[in-house]
């Protein structure tokens, strides 16, 4: 289920967005969950207290919190998201790229780009949302997404997934952290997947979630600091800078 934002001052413009976004969404048959915004502090605010999207909508010239500058804000804590900005000045499109916005639409074009747009979005996620890494045992078949893995931790005998919150505040360490009984190399070379790098013997970490390296740690977008073997760190500084150079 995808979960979607829509941010518009303008409240019959936000209506009109709305409408577009749902009705697209039945026609792909796309299980999705809309949530509206007439300002862009009260969505920043609903992100930093962990509530999460897949993709957002938002206008540029808004009073207070403008659109450029939520964008930014939401792209330190939720990189994986695609936003599309709506608006109605030419001016902001060369900055909206500079941002990795994932589309540009005029508002004057609004019916026939944006289906295009959400189309083109819903794809993307899709194919974003199928690599992932299987837990199979017994009792037990479990699907982890790739995006929600923050850093995999050597625990005794387990490795110890350490996943992002779903955005549920009540949500409790342990339905965040999933532990398979394997080796971290056994974990490692399943993976498949250059986001994920061994920093120390003890830790696997996915690049997509790292915000900065210190001398000896690794910055993580909840703010965890992770140790980075000396060895290592010249290795995961290239890796890291290819990572968002291409992705980011």
């Amino acid at each position: 289920m995808l979960q979607i934002a829509i941010c518009d001052d303008e409240t019959l413009l936000l209506d009109e967005i709305k409408q577009i976004t749902e009705s697209c969404m039945r026609q792909q048959q796309t299980f999705s969950i809309l949530s509206t915004y007439t300002n862009g502090k009260d969505l920043f605010y609903d992100i930093q207290d962990g509530k999460r999207f897949d993709l957002l909508l938002l206008d540029i010239e808004m009073p207070g919190l403008s659109g450029m500058e939520l964008a930014k804000r939401i792209h330190e804590l939720l990189p994986d998201a695609l936003m599309i900005f709506v608006t109605a000045h030419y001016k902001y499109a060369v900055d909206a790229y500079e941002l990795h916005i994932f589309r540009y639409i005029p508002k004057n074009q609004l019916k026939e780009r944006l289906p295009h747009a959400l189309k083109d979005a819903v794809s993307l996620l899709e194919i974003q949302n199928t690599d992932s890494y299987i837990i199979s045992s017994q009792n037990r078949l479990e699907r982890i997404p790739y995006k929600e893995i923050l850093y995999i931790e050597k625990d005794g005998k387990n490795a110890l997934f350490h996943t992002a919150a779903s955005g549920k505040q009540e949500e409790s360490d342990a339905d965040q952290n999933r532990r398979v009984r394997k080796t971290l190399a056994e974990v490692f070379g399943e993976l498949h997947s250059e986001e994920f790098y061994f920093i120390e013997r003890g830790y696997i970490v996915n690049l997509r979630h790292v915000t900065g390296i210190s001398h000896t740690d690794c910055i993580l977008t909840d703010q965890t600091r992770l140790p980075v073997s000396q060895s290592r760190l010249p290795e995961l500084k290239k890796k890291l800078n290819i990572y968002w150079k291409d992705k980011i």
